[in-house]
């Protein structure tokens, strides 16, 4: 009888540990969430990494042209390209001595 005991109290025991099977639901619900957030979030972090590596690259496109163009100006503003200019499309020529006037105080 002491056996029967024994082996009645043991099945006890294994029953109050057992979990349910909506507990057991509940928690591979969580679980899938969980993971599902870890996955979106990885997503979102590659895809905020690869705009970021477009953005650079638009960047160093943007500064490439700015050089080019600050080159172009300074080529342009330099005075014999000024008078060449002047003298091609404005017609303007360089004033003679007696065009000129002092104007003093």
């Amino acid at each position: 009888m002491a056996v029967c005991l024994q082996y009645q109290s043991v099945y006890v025991k294994r029953e109050a540990a057992r979990v349910s099977g909506k507990v057991q639901l509940f928690g591979a619900v969580i679980l899938l969430a969980l993971l599902g957030v870890k996955v979106w979030a990885k997503l979102e972090a590659t895809d905020l990494g690869y705009s970021l590596a477009r953005e650079r690259q638009k960047m160093v496109v943007l500064d490439m042209e700015r050089r080019e163009l600050e080159l172009q100006r300074s080529v342009l503003m330099r005075p014999d390209s000024l008078a060449k200019s002047a003298r091609e499309k404005v017609g303007l020529s360089e004033h003679s001595l007696g065009q000129t006037l002092k104007v003093t105080y």
